[in-house]
């Protein structure tokens, strides 16, 4: 198995069960999970304050990582609280991920087209994966909340 690949399985182990697992990007530090969940893919999006010179933070919640920093700011852009990780035609869905007993946000994964989920690891590859549950664990936390927008 190619190392890349193990390596991801070892930090994301439901990804082993988890038929539509696929990277789907080489690996860069170009952008992170939330820019990935923004649909953006040429900056590093966090809500702390810059102190590497290449985060970006749009809006006034800027200097917190509380997860409801984050609901804020895909509010912002049309994302509602939901109840259910489905697909739904017509909508695009976002799972906001925080360490258990925490509100400390942690990952965000974007509902592609087709049902499917992508996640951007860090500073690692874009991946697919079937649902947000499937990297759930010791890295991420588990899925704190599921937001969804119109996008008909």
């Amino acid at each position: 198995m190619d190392e890349q690949v193990e390596e991801i399985l070892t930090a994301f182990p439901g990804l082993r069960y988890d038929q539509y697992f696929a990277i789907t990007s080489p690996a860069t530090p170009d952008y992170n999970c939330i820019a990935w969940a923004f649909d953006c893919d040429n900056c590093w999006m966090w809500p702390e304050d810059d102190v590497d010179g290449v985060s970006v933070w749009p809006y006034n919640s800027a200097g917190s990582t509380d997860v409801h920093t984050f609901v804020e700011a895909f509010r912002n852009i049309g994302f509602h609280e939901c109840e259910h990780d489905g697909h739904e035609e017509g909508f695009q869905k976002i799972a906001l991920y925080c360490y258990p007993d925490s509100l400390e946000c942690t990952h965000a994964a974007r509902q592609l087209n087709n049902g499917l989920w992508t996640s951007k690891l860090g500073c690692s590859n874009d991946i697919q994966h079937s649902t947000p549950f499937t990297i759930q664990g010791r890295l991420y936390g588990k899925v704190a909340c599921i937001l969804r927008r119109s996008v008909s």
